[in-house]
């Protein structure tokens, strides 16, 4: 009696070592199959866009042509800082103080942007939105009672919201824009390439 007893512990002790050795198994299967996470398409990418828009001084439409240089650094999943240069060509001209002037405009900006395909296995179609907002300088204003500002340096802001067409390390960026300005800020459309520098 006590030897079968023994040899019915002995088997359940066995069946015991086999389940758990095939869920560690099923486990380990399960894990191997799992898929390895989608590295992103860039960590650190450039643009350079090409703009025109349309704005409102003095009661009259105004015609405002944007070049924009910018870098992005990807900082966590689709977030990315991004750092852009902006020079802004106004398409009219006014006499302030005896002289032609033309409210022209550069601006620096920092700030965050939404990638929502930023993965190598991602659409070819990525949407992104950026807010950010800066430091800037414009021609001078309008003559007020005989009067001309200097220059003024202002603080801006702005939006972008564009899609990039990626084909391998470059793309075709399309993006509207806003960005603030003390005389005619315009919303604008741009063109330009990005390109993948890391």
């Amino acid at each position: 009696m006590l030897d079968e007893r023994l040899e019915r512990g002995d088997v359940s002790g066995v069946r015991l070592l086999a389940a758990w050795l095939m869920l560690l198994s099923l486990r380990a299967s399960a894990q191997g199959l799992a898929p390895p996470p989608d590295p992103p398409r860039w960590r650190l990418r450039a643009a350079l866009t090409e703009g025109v828009g349309g704005a409102s001084d003095a009661g009259g439409a105004v015609t405002m042509f944007a070049t924009t240089l910018e870098l992005g650094v990807r900082v966590w999943k689709p977030l990315s800082l991004t750092a852009a240069a902006q020079g802004i060509l106004a398409g009219e001209e006014y006499t302030a103080c005896g002289r032609d002037r033309r409210p022209n405009a550069v601006i620096g900006t920092g700030g965050l942007r939404v990638d929502f395909a930023n993965g190598k296995s991602s659409s070819w179609l990525a949407p992104f939105l950026e807010l950010h907002g800066g430091v800037g300088r414009q021609g001078v204003g309008r003559e007020s009672n005989g009067v001309c500002a200097p220059p003024p340096v202002f603080g801006t802001g702005g939006v972008r919201l564009g899609i990039d067409v990626w084909l391998g390390k470059a793309a075709v960026t399309i993006v509207g824009t806003y960005d603030y300005l003390p005389t005619a800020a315009p919303f604008s459309v741009a063109l330009g390439l990005s390109y993948v520098l890391y």
